[in-house]
């Protein structure tokens, strides 16, 4: 469901980044009214029944000045809104697609959130972003009618709004507290994962959310490095070469232009290593690395380089 707008900066937008007006709150403050057009573009799926209704014009495309390397407009949508029972309590799911500008063939990144989700970060980025935060508005929590489809769409579009707004923010945008909430806390179960020796687990983890970091932090970022870094082990320990050797190759990419990238000369060990097991052509990067080595350069193994780089930049598994 995800489109990209012919406006750089549609009228959604306009109202999310609109201090004077309090978008989301107005969205949710009549409960009794009619179901009106902003919100006739979601699908939710409310008791096992597809609402499906028209697009219309709104997710913003997302583009700043100053973003890393890499980066490209964003545009963040609520995809589906399913009610879930869990024993005696009952929450809505909400399916968030996080996608880029001009994308053709690129599977967007997914993320499932709840309304607490959305909540816990809201407490903490106001806490630590007191300022940021001063004028940009949240969806109250509702008594009743918290299950009526009218209330899940516009909260559903409240929420979209919300991300829109927080990612116009570049202290809020990076902020560990945003990256946990998209795909941090993930990536920490993915680490542990790794460290166990469940290869298998921690893939299912990492290509999933990988396409969320990408798209927060650009593909030339050094922690979406290493993420291919660990795909590229995971998968070789699994003995799923080809998949190791693609994932190796993406990582080599990124790197290519930074000669004091601490993944640079293990990525080209460990990829010529994998195109000798494949019987793939190597020499260009054996010259490369034979140039690091003249410079001093020695190459530690992947995964330890890995497990550091987590490690000293205290991310992923390690708390704060």
């Amino acid at each position: 469901m995800s489109f990209i707008r012919d406006s750089r900066i549609s009228q959604s937008l306009k109202q999310a980044l609109n201090t004077e007006e309090d978008v989301q709150d107005r969205f949710l403050a009549a409960e009794d009214e009619e179901f009106d057009t902003l919100s006739e573009n979601l699908t939710l799926k409310i008791d096992n029944q597809e609402v499906v209704k028209p697009k219309t014009e709104r997710n913003a495309v997302i583009s700043l000045t100053g973003d890393n390397p890499g980066t490209r407009g964003v545009i963040f949508e609520v995809v589906k809104a399913e009610k879930v029972n869990e024993g005696r309590s009952s929450f809505v799911k909400y399916t968030l697609s996080v996608g880029s500008e001009g994308e053709i063939g690129k599977t967007p990144g997914i993320i499932e959130k709840r309304y607490s989700d959305f909540n816990d970060l809201n407490s903490k980025l106001r806490k630590r972003f007191p300022k940021e935060m001063e004028h940009i508005s949240f969806p109250g929590k509702l008594v009743i009618r918290n299950f009526k489809d009218e209330t899940i769409a516009q909260r559903s579009r409240a929420f979209e709004q919300y991300l829109t707004h927080l990612f116009t923010i570049d202290s809020v945008r990076f902020s560990d507290e945003f990256k946990d909430f998209l795909y941090q806390e993930k990536f920490k179960e993915g680490i542990e994962s790794l460290q166990r020796g469940e290869f298998s687990h921690c893939v299912s983890i990492m290509e999933k959310y990988l396409p969320v970091q990408e798209r927060l932090q650009g593909d030339q970022h050094s922690d979406v490095v290493c993420t291919l870094c660990v795909l590229s082990a995971c998968h070789q320990k699994l003995s799923d070469q080809e998949t190791a050797l693609k994932y190796a190759e993406s990582a080599l990419s990124c790197v290519s232009n930074n000669q004091t990238s601490v993944f640079l000369a293990p990525l080209l060990s460990h990829t010529i290593y994998l195109c000798w097991l494949l019987g793939r052509e190597k020499t260009h990067l054996e010259t490369q690395l034979t140039g690091l080595r003249d410079k001093g350069v020695k190459p530690e193994e992947l995964l330890s380089v890995i497990l550091n780089y987590t490690r000293f930049n205290a991310i992923w598994y390690e708390e704060k």
